[in-house]
Parts: structure tokens; sequence; C-alpha cells
């Protein structure tokens, strides 16, 4: 395993990924930028692996980029590679759609910015421990990183997320989706969702939403249901047509599965 070394995002890669980690290093680093006027952050560590040193090190298939918290701290993981099966399985459920707004793996490597917001989320205490409310949360966060720091690859979200909009899940439910039903379809569909949403909240209170959350923390399901619906009365309706139900001073929110 070789190094990039930094005090903010160190970057450990497997052979033949120097320059692969660095661009992957410099980017979550444009985000941190944004992140650190808010509040301080922990270092987070990236790694950038082969498919053989990551499933020596870890317990996941091989592909995703994902985020992850543990006792040696906070870390996002991508692959050296995009394995063929997963562009396939993403082809084949974009299928439907037409031309998507650009390539796969660039699409993927986007993304990694939306698991570096989770490891934000740990270190702010603004998860929720709710699957749904914490991936709505990490998309708010994440466009609003790529507002500030890369303007262009925003509107690249925001075009690939009309994009996955338009696919027709069967399970269209939060309480599906707390369980991780519905598929790789769902899951894309979700999050572009929860994005194009995120905008529209953008434009209407630019970071308004992040200064109430970090103002809340830490936060649970409850109190972080009550301050979005509170705070933006149309997202009760929203939320009831995912058939989220509960109010906030009611029964908390679909309860994610054990």
């Amino acid at each position: 395993m070789r190094a990039l070394p930094h005090p903010h995002l160190p970057a450990f890669f497997s052979e033949g990924g120097a320059l692969r980690a660095k661009a992957l290093q410099d980017y979550l680093l444009s985000l941190r930028e944004v992140y650190v006027r808010y509040a301080p952050l922990p270092p987070v560590r990236l790694f950038v692996l082969s498919e053989k040193d990551w499933r020596a090190r870890l317990p996941y298939p091989y592909g995703l980029p994902f985020q992850h918290a543990g006792p040696e701290g906070l870390s996002v993981y991508a692959p050296l590679t995009y394995p063929e099966r997963l562009l396939h399985r993403l082809r084949e459920v974009l299928l439907p759609l037409g031309p998507p707004p650009g390539e796969i793996p660039a699409f993927l490597d986007l993304n990694l910015g939306h698991e570096y917001a989770h490891a934000v989320q740990v270190a702010w205490r603004l998860r929720t421990g709710a699957r749904w409310l914490d991936e709505f949360v990490a998309n708010y966060l994440f466009l609003l990183g790529l507002r500030r720091a890369r303007p262009d690859l925003a509107e690249t979200l925001l075009a690939w997320s009309e994009h996955l909009a338009r696919l027709a899940p069967e399970k269209r439910r939060l309480s599906d989706y707390e369980r991780r039903r519905g598929g790789l379809e769902g899951a894309l569909w979700f999050q572009a969702r929860f994005t194009l949403m995120a905008q529209a909240l953008w434009e209407k209170d630019d970071d308004g939403l992040l200064l109430a959350l970090l103002e809340a923390a830490p936060l649970d399901r409850k109190r972080g249901h009550r301050l979005l619906v509170e705070r933006y009365p149309e997202l009760r309706e929203w939320f009831r047509g995912f058939g989220l139900k509960a109010s906030p001073g009611g029964a908390s929110s679909p309860r994610q599965a054990p």
C-alpha cells in the first residue's frame, strides 16, 4: 500500500493508483475547504484499492464507493477501477432512459463526494439513525459543497439526478428504502429525488439548513425530521408522497431494519 500524506485527507492506494488517488484526494479537499468554514473536521482517510486489496481488507462487494466510521477514524473507499460487472448492472438499469448525461465511471467518481459528506455528517453529529433521513441530509451537504467548490460538477450532478428521477422503481416508499428493498434502481431513484429537493432547498435558503442542522446537533430521527418540516412546511406533503405518515410530534420516522 502506497500513500499520499496530507494532514486532513491522507490517501492510500494500491499499485498503479497514484494519479487516480491524487485526483480524488484533490476533489475531496476542495469539498473540505467549504465544510471547514462551518465547523471543524477531523482527518478523513481515502483508500483507492485494487480488487485484490479491497477483498483482503473489506467485507463488501468490490466497486461502489462508500464511507466507514470505525475506531481508527473516518474513511472513504473507492475502487482503483470499476469492475465491468458493476458497469453492466448500471447500464441495464439506465437502458430504458436513453443516453445518460455522462460516462458512468465519472458519475461514480463524482459520488465519492457524497460518501465524504457522510463522513462530515458523522463528524458533526448529524447522523440520525434513519437511513432515508441520513441520505437526505448527505445529499444536501454534498450539493452545497459542490455549489461552493465546483459549480460545474454541481450542474453535472443535477443533470444526472434529472435523468435518474425518470426511473420507475416498483418500491417507492421510505419504509422500503429504509430496509434496502427495491434494489439498485430504487436506490438511484431515491438519491436523485433527494438531490433535486436539496437543490430546491438551496435555491430557497442557501446554507440556512446547514446552519440550522449544526445548531440542532446532535440529531436523532425525531429531531431531524421535525427540523426539516418546521423549517420547510412544503416537505410535509413531499415526504407524504413517499409513504411517510408520521408527524414530528407523533411516531418517529420509519424504523431502521436490524
